[in-house]
């Protein structure tokens, strides 16, 4: 069976479950449906606990998806391959995928296990459940069932009962938050205060976009704002301060959108945007707190415009690619460097970027820069930064047409492949 075959799943809540738990900021009802839509299911059918009105009030209303809410007697089953999942446990998506993609392989039954407990999880085959089954004590009928095992590890999934383990499902969310492109400084420092913070934020009505707009560009622009005049200690040291921290509240937003599984293409975006649109402030507030304290030399100021016309080139250059793309993140252009391009193809200007792209990362230049602040060496900041934008804009420069090439190649032969054939048997 195709990997990406099962497009239907029924989250079932069990008698006596409440569908309005609260779990980082989602009930189990809302939070059930947006992890099977992050799995990539399209169709779902809701089965209420007895005693539970069906309400007509979407649940997703930003979702490309379908959902249906009933009740066990008047549930009607799909007659085709689904994805069954207990309302009452929590899953990260990842864990459902590879379920999924586990496939039923001619079984009818597929069982989600977590050290030999049940997870919640079930693959089914078309038919495989009963027109009465939901009226039942469907789990342990499931349970007693011929069926293949596949595993996944206890991290990934939590029953909820009561606030406990509503907080422990929270936790277990927020330990699978970070993303593979963060960089060295955010994984080993900055998310260690950034996760706190989004813990308590979760669960207030606070939208990431909002945490972009007030706690990552506020903080930056302010920042950029004190640097402007760095005769006084205290304005520098402030401004270094404020710089750092919000770099570590960036990850805040994504941290947030992630757990809620309220990720998109908007909020991606508008991060990547404020995220360029605090660098290009910050840098131009260094350049005229240089001119503040050296009025009469002009070199800083031509070198920190060229600068920031480098800076304004590589990041053209880098949203042509994400646009390409589609990712609305400019931090995969790095990791396609290294997964896109073959080695025999690499020169000095791409191994360069490769090894010391990570300067480049605002966790990175963030930390750089606010040590610097404090430290009250705001000269020594400003020329290092000069160098690293023009060394950044010929790396990208270099790089960024044959990366493209390889990107419109690797398009092209996706779109000449045949459409592989589906075996009846195994739809079945």
């Amino acid at each position: 069976m195709p990997k990406r075959a099962i497009e239907q799943g029924i989250l079932v809540f069990p008698a006596g479950a409440a569908t309005n738990v609260q779990v980082a900021g989602r009930t189990l009802l809302q939070r059930g449906v947006r992890t099977l839509a992050s799995a990539g299911i399209k169709r779902v059918l809701v089965v209420l606990p007895p005693g539970h009105t069906p309400s007509s009030k979407s649940l997703t209303p930003d979702l490309d998806i379908q959902v249906e809410q009933t009740t066990p007697e008047a549930a009607r089953l799909p007659d085709t391959p689904l994805l069954l999942l207990r309302g009452d446990c929590v899953h990260h998506h990842s864990s459902l995928q590879a379920l999924i993609d586990a496939g039923l392989q001619r079984n009818d039954l597929v069982a989600q296990t977590s050290q030999g407990v049940s997870s919640g999880a079930f693959l089914c085959a078309a038919g495989a459940l009963s027109s009465n089954a939901l009226t039942g004590d469907l789990w342990s009928a499931l349970v007693a069932r011929p069926h293949r095992c596949e595993d996944i590890a206890p991290h990934l999934w939590q029953r909820v009962t009561d606030k406990r383990s509503a907080r422990a499902a929270k936790n277990m969310l927020f330990d699978q938050v970070s993303k593979t492109t963060s960089g060295t400084v955010a994984r080993l420092l900055n998310v260690r205060i950034s996760v706190p913070i989004s813990k308590l934020i979760v669960d207030t009505g606070i939208s990431p976009n909002m945490v972009t707009f007030f706690m990552v560009l506020c903080p930056g622009l302010f920042a950029a704002y004190l640097a402007t005049q760095p005769d006084s200690y205290l304005r520098l040291a402030c401004a270094g301060i404020l710089w750092q921290l919000a770099s570590i509240l960036d990850g805040c937003d994504g941290e947030i959108a992630r757990v809620k599984l309220a990720e998109t293409k908007f909020g991606a975006w508008f991060d990547t945007v404020t995220d360029n649109l605090a660098y290009l402030f910050g840098y131009a507030a260094l350049m005229a707190g240089m001119w503040h304290l050296y009025p009469d030399n002009y070199l800083p100021i031509y070198a920190g415009i060229s600068a920031i016309v480098s800076l304004v080139l590589t990041l053209a250059l880098l949203y042509s690619y994400a646009l390409k793309t589609g990712t609305g993140s400019l931090q995969y252009y790095l990791g396609d460097l290294g997964n896109k391009v073959p080695d025999g193809e690499k020169d000095w200007s791409y191994r360069f970027l490769e090894r010391t792209g990570f300067i480049t990362k605002r966790d990175f230049l963030s930390l750089f820069i606010a040590i610097g602040l404090v430290a009250n060496l705001l000269a020594v900041v400003y020329w290092l930064l000069v160098v690293l934008l023009h060394v950044a804009a010929l790396g990208v420069l270099t790089t960024h047409y044959r990366l493209m090439g390889n990107q419109r190649a690797a398009e092209r032969q996706i779109a000449a492949l045949p459409t592989p054939a589906v075996n009846p048997e195994e739809a079945a």
